[in-house]
């Protein structure tokens, strides 16, 4: 298993927190399904303006990726962070034995 970089606390806090919030996660899992997708406040029934609020959190912690085709924003998730995440787990799991 290749390791890519060693995540901090300080990107851990981040990731977490922003993972935390229902709807937040909820956009996260379904870009993983989805690879890109588009989201407005009326997928969630929230204001446009917090649904910006989620989206910012999601991409200052590098979960999502943002691409703009014209005024369309197409968001995807970060799979190398993803990918870092799962090696974070894997070595609590090998050191907790």
């Amino acid at each position: 298993m290749k390791k890519l970089k060693e995540l901090s606390k300080s990107d851990l806090l981040l990731i977490f927190q922003a993972l935390s919030d229902p709807i937040r996660l909820d956009i996260f899992l379904c870009l993983l399904k989805s690879k890109e997708k588009r989201f407005s406040g009326t997928t969630y029934n929230i204001s446009k303006s917090t649904m910006s609020h989620h989206i910012k959190l999601l991409k200052e912690a590098k979960l999502i990726n943002l691409r703009k085709e014209g005024t369309t924003h197409i968001y995807s998730v970060n799979e190398a962070l993803v990918e870092e995440i799962g090696y974070f787990f894997d070595a609590c799991k090998h050191n907790h034995k």
